[in-house]
């Protein structure tokens, strides 16, 4: 019986690493992409591929490469994925580069390569990881919020465009992962007081939330059930309450709840 194909992003740690984990379990052929597949060991059915996502023109070759080599996937997931805490004033302009091209513009060009030939055969999903920041913006991480807004956005405007192609805005709330120890921060002893109250609250709600299986889960519940549009995942509040209660906010209480929560 030939295997569907999927193709993962960040797929050797975290919430990729449990997407590949759990895809295999449901007798897909995975290909976990990612800048340092040699973290973990291919095995049956899994494959490890080489690719940086800060590099576009290597990301644009990557496209035509896979499907030359393995064919159309079946399931696009765009999970790969990282932060920046800076205070906007000293945010480094190879991180806003940085941030610009792995959170938004690779997913975008790996959709350029995919979503037309997917189309074409009239089959297949692309799932976009966004975030719960998109309603809910965390202080100090504007470029991972307006990123992961902007592919959100994305998402929903390739709904219109390519009709039989199942397309999934997946907006996570916080999942317990090495995000924050990866992430590029700005110098501790430069920080202001505000800074390092909001980085205790967000390590806070990371280190409460659920695990990368309870994530992967979720989004492969949502394929399974052939669901589309924007749904949102995460712990209990994060996934229902807070998505419920955004709807009935102003911006002026949105802020200052905010404001309140990392202060």
């Amino acid at each position: 019986m030939k295997l569907k194909k999927a193709l993962v992003t960040g797929g050797t740690s975290g919430i990729g690493l449990a997407l590949c984990e759990k895809l295999l379990a449901m007798d897909y052929e995975v290909y976990s992409v990612s800048r340092n597949p040699n973290k973990i060991k291919s095995r049956t059915n899994f494959h490890l591929l080489s690719l940086d996502l800060s590099d576009l023109d290597s990301v644009s070759r990557f496209g035509d490469k896979f499907i030359e080599q393995y064919g159309i996937p079946d399931l696009v997931i765009n999970n790969a994925g990282y932060g920046a805490f800076y205070e906007w004033k000293e945010f480094p302009r190879t991180e806003i580069e940085k941030q610009i091209s792995v959170l938004f513009t690779a997913p975008i060009l790996l959709c350029k390569s995919f979503a037309p030939l997917m189309e074409s055969e009239k089959k297949g999903t692309i799932i976009n990881i966004t975030s719960l920041a998109t309603l809910y913006p965390l202080p100090y991480m504007t470029l991972y919020n307006s990123c992961k807004s902007a592919l959100s956005s994305f998402t929903k405007s390739m709904m219109l465009e390519y009709k039989t192609l199942k397309w999934i805005d997946f907006r996570l709330g916080d999942i317990r992962t090495s995000f924050n120890k990866s992430a590029p921060k700005q110098a501790e002893d430069s920080q202001s007081d505000s800074m390092k109250r909001a980085w205790t609250q967000i390590e806070k709600q990371l280190n409460e939330s659920p695990l990368p299986q309870v994530a992967a889960k979720q989004i492969l519940r949502s394929l399974k059930k052939g669901r589309v549009g924007t749904i949102y995942g995460g712990g209990f509040f994060q996934a229902h309450l807070a998505p419920f209660f955004y709807r009935f906010l102003q911006n002026k209480l949105l802020y200052k709840i905010l404001i309140h929560r990392y202060s």
